[in-house]
């Protein structure tokens, strides 16, 4: 991977990199990272030129897709276990040996297996999951807005009952983003961790 990366990509210097698994979508969700890479771009006043989206294509486990003449992905079921993980790490060691500077988001990956990657990589890389931290930061930042508009101190967050509905990457992300900042406030783990309510879809 690294010598495929180093030739094609020889004298660009990208800023950001937005590689995705697509669970769902398998190739097909190529527009995903795009999309992302366009906020970036038009919002972020990031080049064009300077960030690429990434699918890594381990198979898909999606039968119409599987089946589908046309479909342009690998028309394997997606590999599992230590090889996605080698495959990962192929990929990251490639990546921080091409552009040691670039930014990595994670898009998109399986709730499963988001938060492990995440674990593996986030003291050596500069990288980050947009459904974990993302949507985490943007929860966190809506509530401490609501906590002033009813007249409360920020410093209220550990006080609050909070019900999460889904144990999915994003969900769960919200809920760490959340305790991280009870305790920051000066809440005990245990303290912050009596704040929340996770649920189901049927609750």
């Amino acid at each position: 991977m690294l010598s495929v990366l180093s030739e094609r990509h020889a004298s660009h210097k990208f800023c950001i990199l937005v590689p995705t698994f697509c669970v769902r979508e398998g190739a097909n969700g190529m527009g995903i990272p795009i999309g992302k890479l366009s906020l970036y771009c038009a919002a972020g006043g990031i080049a064009p030129h300077r960030v690429m989206p990434v699918v890594l294509d381990v198979g898909t486990d999606n039968e119409e897709l599987l089946n589908h003449p046309f479909y342009l992905g690998v028309q394997k079921p997606r590999i599992t276990g230590d090889k996605y993980f080698h495959l990962v790490d192929e990929f990251m060691r490639a990546v921080r040996f091409r552009w040691p500077n670039v930014l990595v988001q994670f898009e998109d990956f399986s709730s499963d297996k988001a938060q492990t990657l995440l674990n593996m990589y986030r003291r050596e890389h500069l990288c980050f999951n947009d459904d974990i931290q993302g949507t985490g930061a943007t929860t966190l930042a809506g509530i401490l807005g609501a906590l002033r508009a009813k007249g409360e101190s920020v410093n209220s967050l550990g006080k609050q009952r909070i019900v999460i509905a889904g144990a999915g990457s994003a969900g769960i992300g919200v809920g760490q983003v959340l305790m991280d900042a009870m305790i920051e406030q000066g809440y005990t783990e245990e303290a912050a961790k009596k704040a929340f309510f996770v649920v189901d879809q049927d609750g």
